[in-house]
């Protein structure tokens, strides 16, 4: 082989490689070794784009904890998932099909296909790996909380890296299809690695 196919054959087989780990990365890191003290982290913004608060993501003892502090928000309990695309843009609504509010993030990410709206802790084989606990906001429309899940991992399966957080309007009934009456989406942050 001539050195410059031998070259041409190292760039393809580079740009190759560096597709498939990109790939995987955009698929929730799957597979990828992340190093220790790994974090994730999500800025909130609001349909005007105006950033609202943040989400953050750390592997602890017994799962990730994930802590959020947000604002602008209306008082009471509102839904949180971990959306399949790391998008928060306009998009059709799966159930309507009309254009909505951070509608490019998808549903909630469902590594196993279960179609299943259900709890915080329902096993990620019987239910949306991303249903997470709902998040109270204050009288001021403040929400400060943390809480940690054994249903999501930083990457993997059910990693979180390069998937989108939404909070909802509403409460989670935590059962109806496919977002548990959890009403519109309020706001909505794209998880990358760091704080």
């Amino acid at each position: 082989m001539t050195q410059f196919k031998t070259r041409s054959f190292r760039a393809a087989l580079l740009a190759s490689l560096g597709a498939l780990t990109l790939g995987g990365a955009l698929a929730g890191g799957g597979g990828l070794t992340l190093p220790a003290g790994t974090q994730a982290s999500a800025l909130l913004r609001d349909p005007q784009g105006l950033v609202r608060g943040t989400v953050s993501f750390r592997e602890v003892t017994g799962g990730l904890e994930v802590s959020v502090s947000a604002r602008g928000l209306t008082p009471g309990m509102h839904g949180m998932h971990v959306h399949t695309n790391p998008v928060c843009a306009p998009g059709p609504d799966a159930t309507t099909g009309k254009v909505v509010a951070f509608g490019a993030a998808g549903g909630h990410l469902d590594p196993y296909k279960t179609g299943n709206h259900a709890t915080p802790t329902t096993p990620n084989t019987e239910g949306h790996a991303g249903d997470l606990p709902m998040v109270t906001a204050s009288a001021g429309g403040t929400v400060q909380a943390t809480f940690v899940t054994r249903k999501l991992t930083l990457s993997g399966l059910t990693g979180v890296l390069n998937r989108s957080v939404v909070l909802h309007a509403m409460h989670d009934d935590y059962a109806s299809d496919p977002a548990g009456k959890s009403g519109s989406r309020e706001q909505c942050g794209v998880i990358s690695a760091g704080r």
